[in-house]
């Protein structure tokens, strides 16, 4: 009999045994002081070091086991109690190292922990992807990391760790970068939303146009992001000093404006491509049908069009929108703000925690809105459509 192993489990408490041999913390003294490494057993090891031991090997012995609800749920268990040991090793290590002699010392999770993220998400998620579970329970499990950390802020748990005293030290700056970066990704988008959709249409109605259109967009999206950032200065500086109205309108060579004009472009190749697919795809026998079937030009576009199109390019929307989160980051290079500004900061001051400050919450929000929009167009495709899709999936 030929044994079957579960391997995205394996590949995730493989990461994990890893973890358990590397630095997981690291103790400086003061900020610029410099730091050094502790492993969970180096600390001395504590129920939360021999908690993430047992789950490691609990983890390694579940692939093995032949798959039923029940190992699934111990698999997600398990996978979010490796978590809750790693968060707490980190408690603990900040009660053990900073201390009444060590009054500036801070606390930072380095490559162990980070590992231990890592499998903990390759354990959890793999075991949710294709469990018959409800939506809710599901949410509930992905959420229990998220929940932990939150009661560690909340309960001041987390005070020594470095992050953390980076952001006490920024809050009002955090949160005035954080709606900077949302208002510039989302108005990019939108505008590209503005240009794109019209592009796409126009290249499908007119043979002649889409290779050109592509090859703008295509040539658009192979421009290293700083570059395109770089080039929008100079046009954009000349034009300022042209037209006062612009200048005094806040359109300069440095700031929001060419961000915003740089995001714009990168955003409209996902945006035209799959306006354009979501055209080609609709059979047009399909379209035929309804003209037969006595359908005005609105009623195909309502009900026979629009449904099957705007899925497509609401995917499409949604590769643009988790694009430009990310690409905001370097926007701040140019005076635009967000919170690269706390990634260049902490790059030009030798500071890994405030820089990890400002992608964590890039990170977040990335996948925050990657899920809502993947919830929405599972929302908006017809059930005959989403039924149809999953029928070829099995296939």
């Amino acid at each position: 009999m030929k044994l079957e192993v579960e391997r995205v489990t394996f590949l995730g408490s493989a990461v994990a045994a890893v973890a358990l041999f590397l630095p997981f913390v690291e103790f400086k003294a003061n900020r610029v002081a410099e730091g050094v490494g502790h492993s969970i057993w180096a600390l001395g090891p504590g129920w939360e070091a021999w908690a993430a031991a047992g789950s490691v090997l609990v983890l390694l012995l579940l692939p093995f086991a032949r798959e039923s609800t029940p190992v699934r749920a111990a698999k997600v268990a398990f996978g979010n109690l490796l978590f809750g040991a790693a968060l707490l090793v980190i408690v603990r290590a900040g009660a053990l190292l900073v201390t009444e002699e060590t009054p500036f010392g801070r606390i930072g999770p380095v490559s162990g922990f980070w590992l231990m993220v890592l499998a903990t998400f390759i354990v959890v998620e793999g075991s949710l992807r294709n469990a018959h579970a409800p939506a809710g329970v599901k949410l509930a499990a992905r959420l229990v990391p998220f929940v932990l950390v939150i009661g560690a802020l909340v309960g001041g748990a987390l005070e020594p760790v470095a992050m953390v005293q980076e952001y006490r030290n920024r809050s009002d700056r955090v949160l005035q970068e954080f709606v900077t970066h949302l208002h510039l990704a989302f108005a990019a988008v939108s505008a590209a939303v503005v240009i794109g959709v019209p592009l796409g249409v126009l290249a499908w109605k007119r043979r002649l146009l889409d290779r050109p259109v592509f090859a703008v967009v295509n040539t658009i999206q192979t421009v290293p992001s700083l570059a395109l950032f770089g080039l929008m200065i100079a046009p954009l500086a000349l034009v300022s000093r042209q037209f006062p109205m612009l200048r005094a309108m806040g359109v300069r060579g440095i700031g929001a404006a060419p961000a915003l004009i740089a995001l714009t472009l990168y955003a409209l190749l996902p945006i035209v491509r799959n306006t354009y697919t979501s055209l080609a795809v609709i059979p047009g026998a399909v379209v035929e049908a309804g003209r037969g079937m006595g359908m005005s030009r609105q009623q195909l576009l309502r009900y026979v069009e629009a449904p099957m199109s705007v899925p497509i390019i609401l995917s499409g929307i949604r590769t643009s929108v988790v694009q430009a989160i990310g690409n905001t980051t370097v926007a701040a290079l140019i005076g635009a703000g967000g919170l690269g500004v706390f990634v260049f900061q902490g790059l030009g001051q030798a500071a890994p925690d405030l820089i990890v400050m400002g992608v964590i919450p890039v990170i977040l929000l990335a996948v925050a809105v990657d899920r809502g929009m993947a919830a929405l167009i599972t929302l908006v495709t017809p059930a005959g459509l989403r039924a149809s899709r999953a029928e070829e999936g099995a296939a």
